[in-house]
């Protein structure tokens, strides 16, 4: 079973993953926002944060494990939550329609298809070794409006425990892997976010046409002043359009 956190209660349970690079931390400002009116649990993905030692960083091997939590606490009724590179985790894991999903909210999601990155910029991120110096530019330059200072101190420290060999197993693999074909088209209510500022993964309208045309039932937001770290850069507006989703689903 992943590490993770679990608190709150409510008929819907958010199943929160992180960004390359984050932990379940990274969830911590929006968490009081959602966990009055629903069960919050954030997992560490293998690799990173509480899940450092965990191996298996292919985008099965995660989906694996985070199915295997889900159902190793009996949950029901989840929102799997996929910011960033769980993005593309989440709907891998949708794809096997298991029992428990309800639906989808894609925070800057990777793509299911190979991720948009310059040769260069692959080498540049393949070269990080997680120093004081890199976490720092990596936090800001991801977050674009700089964070406050203990909430970028949060995020600095998750950027200097990852897993190196998880983190290059990404750039190398996870972010090339081609799920489009394998995922087809999905059941479930979808809702994507993007942050205006946002220079990490592709914009809106790209999300558009590759994540959303898998999710025929699907809603796409932009959150302005909002870089790639919405959850700790905007949580309030973050929340409450995935509390509208959560209120919509739970009626139905």
């Amino acid at each position: 079973m992943l590490p993770h956190s679990q608190q709150g209660h409510g008929p819907i349970t958010f199943v929160l993953m992180h960004f390359l690079g984050g932990s379940h931390r990274t969830w911590g400002p929006t968490l009081p926002f959602l966990d009055r009116e629903h069960t919050c649990v954030a997992l560490n993905t293998p690799g990173f944060g509480d899940a450092n030692a965990v191996q298996g960083y292919s985008v099965a091997e995660m989906a694996d494990q985070v199915d295997a939590t889900l159902v190793g606490l009996n949950l029901e009724r989840c929102i799997l939550v996929g910011h960033s590179m769980t993005g593309k985790v989440a709907v891998a894991l949708a794809a096997r329609r298991p029992s428990y999903l309800e639906g989808l909210v894609l925070v800057a999601p990777s793509p299911p298809g190979p991720q948009p990155m310059s040769d260069a910029d692959r080498d540049h991120q393949r070269a990080y070794s997680a120093t004081r110096i890199e976490a720092e530019k990596f936090v800001d330059e991801s977050s674009f409006h700089r964070l406050p200072d203990a909430l970028r101190e949060v995020a600095i420290a998750d950027a200097q425990a990852v897993n190196l060999e998880a983190w290059r197993a990404w750039v190398d693999h996870g972010s090339r892997e081609d799920w489009s074909a394998r995922i087809g088209s999905l059941p479930y209510p979808a809702l994507l976010i993007c942050g205006a500022d946002d220079a990490q993964v592709p914009a809106a309208e790209e999300q558009q046409h590759t994540t959303l045309s898998h999710f025929p039932d699907s809603v796409l937001l932009t959150l302005p002043g909002a870089g790639h770290l919405m959850p700790l850069q905007t949580p309030l507006a973050l929340a409450d359009p995935m509390l509208a989703f959560a209120r919509r689903i739970a009626s139905a």
